[in-house]
């Protein structure tokens, strides 16, 4: 019953889902979806092997041939199937970067085995759950699982419609640094997405325009009323490898906005923006808001690239420094250093420096990037005072990397999540 519970809960955290991300945040959100799914292998496997408790060892072949009584009967056949079903979704999550597919096969396989899964495990609570015999508890299963297969279902058939009547154009297209492109899209007629500096949209292009071949980009342009988006895209699979081939005038479709990584107004003293690689583009959109705005606070823009090629030209962003209260740090890791450039990583002494003349107390702090320096940066600003509640950050890849604080805290509370429901399941279990 937990494992029904938390498979329809994994419908919902997929990260497509604009109210639970975007108030919670995708990292919290993905990170959830993440681990309840190890949690759920844990209670989908462990759910048969109660039936089989307590062991007879005096007899051994009883517990056997209990298990085969179990597989062969026809009312336990949904439950098999939405077993393997789990154990295959959770595979093809965990594995995703060493299958040979394309990301768009993997996702919808993805998505197919999880309606499956939740369709079969249904059908397994209806017909052999000696707990759903009730009416009650039959129409709260059937209303539970089939709403979390209608929203997953809803949320992309109402968005192929929208995707498909929107006229947005890739009007434009330029490389900033080694691998790394802006694109402008724009559109005449579609309604325009209002959207707050720092926001993502899933975009696709023609001709297929539809959600199953769309892709997450951060908004690098400020919101405006031009009707008008400027994307960062960094070429690191087989669709961004190929962005820079894309003529001028194709037709693209916008989902969004989506995310929570945005600076609150006038809740601080004082701007920290920190970016690396392809994590400047949310940052741009925020220095840019901010710049537009007149905000009076005063910013520290740290920017860091791996060498002078992957550096996107100070010229895109300067315009806007030059209209704030702010000061620059220019970092590379590997040299030659250019002037006005610092040797990188990102370290304590530079944040020092960055923060000098400020309150730690009293400043917000963004933070997008590789995992590892997002991880040196949120360490060295809370060595140096500031609350970790006063730091966000949004990351580009959720398989791994080095955790920071924040990410430790959020995966000690899933622990005692995953604890408290495991106790309470052995509780109902023996009780």
């Amino acid at each position: 019953m937990v494992a029904a519970v938390m498979l329809c809960l994994q419908l919902v955290t997929s990260g497509r889902f604009e109210f639970l991300s975007g108030r919670i945040g995708i990292d919290i959100t993905m990170a959830f979806h993440k681990w309840m799914a190890r949690l759920l292998v844990v209670l989908a496997i462990t759910h048969p092997l109660l039936f089989l408790l307590p062991l007879d060892l005096s007899r051994p072949n009883s517990t056997w041939n209990h298990l085969v009584a179990l597989i062969n009967r026809p009312a336990d056949i949904p439950g098999i199937v939405a077993l393997l079903l789990i154990l295959g979704l959770v595979g093809l999550g965990i594995f995703r970067d060493r299958l040979p597919v394309s990301y768009e096969v993997w996702r919808a396989s993805h998505g197919l085995m999880a309606l499956g899964a939740a369709v079969a495990t249904l059908l397994h609570l209806l017909h052999a759950g000696i707990y759903a015999d009730a009416t009650v508890s039959r129409i709260y299963w059937i209303v539970l699982v089939v709403g979390a297969v209608a929203l997953a279902i809803g949320v992309y058939t109402v968005r192929v419609r929208q995707m498909h009547r929107q006229d947005w154009t890739l009007s434009g297209k330029r490389r900033l640094a080694d691998r790394l492109w802006e694109i402008r899209l724009t559109s005449k007629a579609s309604k325009n997405l209002a959207y707050q500096a720092g926001q993502f949209a899933w975009v696709a292009f023609a001709p297929r325009r539809f959600p199953l071949f769309d892709h997450p980009f951060s908004i690098a342009s400020a919101p405006n009323d031009a009707g008008e988006f400027r994307f960062l895209i960094q070429e690191a699979g087989d669709f961004t490898a190929a962005i820079g081939d894309l003529e001028t005038g194709t037709p693209a479709a916008i989902d969004g906005p989506h995310g929570s990584f945005t600076l609150a107004e006038r809740q601080s003293g004082a701007v920290v923006l920190i970016a690396g690689g392809v994590g400047l583009a949310p940052i741009l959109s925020m220095l840019e808001d901010l710049a537009r705005r007149g905000d009076p606070r005063p910013v520290r823009f740290v920017y860091a690239a791996r060498d002078a090629a992957a550096l996107v030209d100070p010229r895109i962003f300067e315009p806007w420094l030059e209209r704030l209260d702010s000061r620059s740090f220019i970092l590379l890791d590997r040299q030659p250093l250019g002037p006005g450039q610092r040797q990188g990583p990102l370290d304590r002494e530079l944040l020092t420096e960055a923060l000098e003349g400020l309150e730690p107390t009293d400043i917000a702090v963004m933070i997008c990037g590789p995992a590892g320096m997002m991880s040196a940066a949120c360490g060295g600003l809370t060595s140096l005072g500031v609350p970790p509640a006063h730091i966000r950050y949004e990351r580009f890849d959720y398989r791994g990397g080095p955790a920071t604080a924040k990410d430790r805290a959020i995966i000690r509370n899933f622990r005692i999540l995953a604890l408290a429901l495991g106790v309470a399941m052995l509780a109902f279990a023996f009780r």
